[in-house]
């Protein structure tokens, strides 16, 4: 996952903005797409911040609530295949 651009910069971004700089004159200075500045000015009008976003943990597992189970037998039985451990967990 990329990491967000620092606060710093994106003041700095707004700052240029505020001042009336021309979106290219800031991409060209702070050598960030055109997109990465519409994007944090659109994010300052919509939410009053320039704080980078949180990220959202991912689904949930499926498997989470056989893992103890499924580490068991993979330590009972390290060579297994995935068709074999299929077959002990149906067991």
């Amino acid at each position: 996952m990329p990491k967000a651009y620092s606060i710093d910069l994106r003041e700095r971004i707004v700052n240029a903005y505020d001042e009336d700089a021309l979106i290219e004159d800031i991409v060209t200075q702070y050598d960030v797409c055109r997109e990465t500045v519409y994007a944090i000015l659109k994010q300052r009008r919509e939410h009053n911040t320039i704080q980078p976003k949180q990220y959202q943990t991912g689904p949930t597992l499926k498997l989470a609530p056989y893992e103890q189970e499924i580490r068991r037998l993979v330590d009972e039985h390290p060579d297994a295949t995935l068709v074999e451990l299929h077959a002990l967990l149906q067991n």
